[in-house]
């Protein structure tokens, strides 16, 4: 019942990832290496700080999908040629249109909205929110 081409290829991708978490473990050791002979350098500085108070700061990762600035640009473009404001969702259907993407994909137009109404909320002063249809906030350039 066993295929032996299916074996081989699943025995390969096991031999693959099995490689890739042990290198993601040696960075993970050196990281944590790195941390502990910072935590010594802050209390030769600051003696009565506590290490585990400060709060870990989150890693931001570029999408793949834009350059830097370049969503902001976009949607910038794409709100002073619509004659109405739009909402997130609007606004990432037309990017996606930009971008040749497949409107029809769910999860990869969740994720471009969530891009464009992180960029939105960041550029607040320079867009204008406005409750439209429901809950949704509708957006537009400032005057």
């Amino acid at each position: 019942m066993s295929e032996p081409h299916v074996v081989a290829a699943l025995k390969d991708k096991r031999a693959e990832l099995a490689g890739i978490i042990g290198e993601l473990e040696k960075r993970i050791d050196g990281h944590r290496a790195d941390l502990v002979h910072l935590d010594a350098t802050l209390r030769m500085f600051a003696p009565d700080i506590e290490v585990a108070r400060i709060r870990p700061r989150s890693v931001h990762r570029r999408n793949a999908w834009f350059g830097r600035g370049e969503c902001a640009r976009l949607v910038y473009g794409i709100l002073c040629a619509a004659v109405r404001p739009m909402t997130s969702r609007e606004i990432a259907e037309a990017l996606m249109a930009c971008r040749g993407l497949d409107p029809a994909d769910r999860r990869t137009r969740e994720l471009i909205q969530k891009t464009v109404h992180g960029m939105l909320k960041h550029a607040e002063p320079s867009m204008v929110a406005a409750p439209a249809d429901g809950q949704a906030l509708a957006w537009r350039v400032a005057d």
